[in-house]
């Protein structure tokens, strides 16, 4: 819901439209600037492995 804080914030990190970035302030430009880090981090193909192994252990676990 966009009438949330967290709502406002997810319309902040997908928004597209570059008129409507121009428009943003500091506040705005700071969030998408570190979601914009966050996605740009490198996920090796190990980690991701291990990861997934993780989980399948959780499950397995889980329904013994």
């Amino acid at each position: 819901m966009e009438d949330t804080p967290l709502g406002r914030v997810v319309l902040i990190r997908k928004e597209a439209d570059k008129e409507i970035i121009k428009t943003y302030g500091e506040y705005e430009k700071r969030i998408r600037a570190e979601w914009s880090s966050f996605r740009a981090s490198k996920v090796t193909e190990q980690q991701r492995m291990d990861a997934a192994s993780y989980f399948e252990r959780l499950f397995m676990d889980m329904f013994r």
